[in-house]
């Protein structure tokens, strides 16, 4: 009875017609509201409860409104959904490209600011990392399943995302207590977070807001995909496809472009409300409401509530820089430490001068993960010689540069680098007396493009091989770590350990932010003979090297730093299990047609695609390096390989489907097989030329059988639908490289591409 009042409250809509699913979460909109209340109400923030109950009472007169005025208020609603549905369907013929690509564009560009937004707000997303993502593509793919229905429903888009935002805005400004809490829930990896995973009220509570998000943030996005179908119905199947890739690429070019310019949110989302505004400009009600709501957010996620800390969004990350009564000032990364800015030369901290202790004769010094400047600082101040900095973030440089109190930057014998690590590391010709690893993200530094820990492949047991080849004779690497769990250490320590042929690594607690040092080197233990340890020092090396300590090496394929031993990730599994179960109740309730227009060939090919893609960045991360630009080229590079097949497809250049999936097969093969086939050539450049096409190759033909299915397809719609729900599937299947490592992406992506394949036969057989 409760349900069938609140679902009579919007709109007299019907318990079966799909909508029940957005009212509850709705409800859970008001929920947060209230929680947050009462929870204000007992810390006795009176000022911050007043606003947030001021929200509660303004949702209230709302719903009110809404229940004695439903019948008008659903007549308007409709009357505008019609005149909006009016002008997109009398659109003239020679602009629907336009529109094609400015909603394609639209589209992708809100899909990679939510993600970004997720992952900055809460890391708890970026640990799930396909989760943004995946619901994105469920919303846009049940959109495209509605193209053909009475009315669009475009003007909800920024209603619904303003419920969204909002909320975790407030909440992560108004509650950071929340911040840890929603940290670390995962049991399989015990040092991401700061906080003691694996109570049930923590998991169902960060467990319960992730599904909720991923739920809400869905619905947010059946609006975009209605409309981008709705005007792809109205050309060529592939010239429509061919205007929806390209503006694809536009809008991750913006977006791109918007973050190397370190804009805060409140830049994107009115970059997205101008984008937004030439699809609704005819209807005066839908304007307005469409860009209030986006204003709204634009003012609001331009508050900050903390006066002490200056916020800022890197290419990278969300940085704060804190200042308290006493120095030094705090730098935060995604609301978590990252770093402090030390006066070096007033300190004597042993985490920084340990390196120099042991090895005094340091001509050439390479830092990695500079940061701010503190292990630069130590290097001047021990009378270094050259020092080669890298750091990846270009904004944590500058906080650096202009705010370190010791100006270590500024000093003639600093070279900076703005780059990955391990790029630099293994493209460099120097060689180096000394290597140091500073603390390089404070199990912080996530890519927001990505959702790809950046710094995983820095600790490897292959980077470590790639950093010894650029030691002298006699160099070391000094080693530094927040180690918040036995296994992590023991872990370095056996990665250090194989990387310089057995020979064991020296490890000291210097009790600096749970940090450990790990010394290795040839002639390690002759440096050992002459040094004086600091009575603040503890040695710790025994009990690292302890073999009863469980704990994997992380390698190229299985770089998963902070899973102390490779296990299935069942904590993933049964998330993964809700977010299935949500997406099903979703495509039934809002597609209850879709066994009629299903196309299992395009629901595979989209399952193979995530799965290559993400097999494909990895890889060439390894050959281009982490940063931000490269992956956005990668990205880049991978929707122009779909858009060239398209082109070909559109040409009537179409091979037989027995061909395609053949060449598909064997370029798949070529890239599992990549290491083995040993493609080191003379010239660096060639064998970089030849490892990118053996690793995009497949994407080229994936897009090949694409088009052709979208060619012979009866319905654009089914088939943008079919390929983008397949699509999550393959995000779903991207947690088994947890375990089976990144290899294992690619046998499934065979398995994807065969059941692809049989569907295409068989739908050929039936015509």
């Amino acid at each position: 009875m409760i349900i069938n009042n609140l679902i009579n409250t919007f709109g007299g809509i019907n318990i079966n017609s799909g909508y029940l699913l957005q009212s509850i979460l709705i409800l859970w909109v008001i929920f947060c509201y209230l929680s947050f209340s009462v929870y204000f109400i007992f810390k006795s923030q009176y000022w911050e409860t007043g606003i947030i109950a001021l929200s509660l009472i303004t949702v209230v007169i709302i719903l009110v409104i809404a229940k004695f005025n439903k019948h008008r208020y659903w007549k308007l609603l409709l009357d505008v959904l019609e005149k909006h549905t009016d002008f997109i369907d009398t659109l003239p013929h020679m602009h629907i490209n336009l529109y094609i690509l400015l909603a394609s564009c639209l589209g992708l560009y809100m899909e990679m600011m939510v993600i970004r937004l997720h992952t900055s707000y809460f890391q708890l997303f970026a640990y799930f990392k396909n989760v943004s993502l995946l619901s994105c593509f469920l919303g846009l793919g049940i959109g495209f399943t509605m193209a053909d229905k009475k009315y669009l429903t475009t003007l909800m888009f920024f209603p619904l995302l303003s419920l969204q935002i909002i909320p975790m805005h407030l909440i992560r400004q108004l509650v950071p207590e929340l911040t840890p809490y929603l940290q670390n829930p995962v049991s399989e990896q015990l040092a991401f977070g700061l906080s003691s995973p694996g109570k049930l009220l923590h998991l169902l509570t960060a467990y319960g807001f992730l599904v909720l998000v991923f739920a809400f943030n869905a619905i947010c996005f059946i609006p975009l995909g209605q409309i981008i179908s709705r005007l792809m119905m109205k050309k060529n199947e592939l010239i429509s496809y061919s205007w929806n890739l390209a503006g694809s690429i536009l809008g991750i070019v913006i977006f791109y472009f918007l973050s190397f310019l370190c804009t805060p949110p409140s830049v994107w989302i009115l970059f997205g409300i101008l984008m937004f505004i030439p699809l609704i400009y005819k209807n005066t009600f839908t304007l307005i409401i469409s860009s209030s709501s986006a204003l709204i957010m634009v003012a609001i996620t331009g508050i900050t509530f903390q006066i002490n800390q200056f916020d800022i969004y890197s290419p990278y990350q969300y940085l704060s820089l804190c200042v308290t009564k006493k120095p030094p000032l705090i730098l935060c990364a995604n609301n978590t430490y990252h770093q402090r800015l030390i006066d070096i030369k007033k300190t004597d901290l042993i985490q920084y001068d340990l390196p120099y202790l042991f090895k005094n004769d340091t001509e050439q010094i390479l830092i990695v993960g500079s940061g701010t400047g503190n292990d630069v600082a130590s290097a001047l101040k021990h009378m270094a010689g050259e020092i080669d900095a890298v750091e990846i973030d270009p904004v944590i440089l500058n906080f650096g540069k202009m705010l370190h109190p010791d100006s270590p930057y500024q000093s003639g014998r600093v070279k900076v680098i703005t780059g990955d690590a391990r790029y630099y590391i293994k493209n460099t010709d120097k060689k180096y007396d000394l290597i140091v690893y500073g603390l390089l993200d404070s199990h912080t530094l996530l890519s927001g493009m990505s959702a790809v820990r950046l710094d995983s492949y820095v600790y490897t047991v292959e980077a470590f091989r790639e950093a010894r080849s650029r030691l002298k004779n006699g160099g070391i690497i000094s080693l530094s770590f927040a180690v918040l769990t036995p296994e992590i250490g023991r872990k370095l320590y056996i990665m250090l350990e194989e990387a310089f042929d057995g020979q064991k690594p020296l490890v000291y607690q210097t009790g600096y932010d749970a940090s450990c040092l790990f010394l290795t080197g040839e002639g390690i233990e002759e440096y050992k003979k002459t040094f004086v340890k600091p009575s603040a020092l503890n040695d710790v090396t025994e009990f690292f090297s302890d073999s009863k300590i469980m704990a994997d090496k992380s390698t190229d394929d299985w770089p998963f730093l902070y899973m102390p031993v490779r296990k299935y990730p069942f904590s993933y599994v049964i998330m993964v299990i809700l977010l299935l179960i949500i997406s099903v109740i979703f495509i039934f309730q809002y597609c209850p047609d879709i066994n009629h227009g299903f196309s299992g060939s395009c629901f595979f090919l989209g399952a193979g695609f995530m799965l290559v893609e993400t097999k494909g960045i990895t890889e060439l991360a390894l050959v281009y390096g982490s940063n931000w630009l490269v992956i956005g080229i990668v990205i880049l590079f991978i929707i122009i390989m779909a858009f060239l097949a398209n082109l070909l497809v559109i040409k009537k250049i179409t091979p037989p489907v027995p061909v395609t999936y053949s060449l598909l097969f064997i370029s798949l093969i070529a890239g599992l097989t990549i290491h083995s086939l040993n493609l080191i050539t003379s010239v660096p450049w060639l064998n970089t030329i030849l490892v990118t096409v053996i690793l995009t190759i497949p994407l080229f033909f994936s897009g090949f059988a694409f088009s052709f299915e979208l060619k012979k397809s009866s319905s654009v719609p089914v088939s943008l639908s079919s390929n983008l729900l397949g699509a999550m599937l393959g995000g779903f299947l991207e947690y088994n490289s947890m375990y089976f490592g990144f290899h294992a992406l690619y046998f499934l992506a065979l398995a994807m591409y065969g059941l692809a394949f049989i569907c295409s036969m068989r739908d050929l057989k039936k015509t």
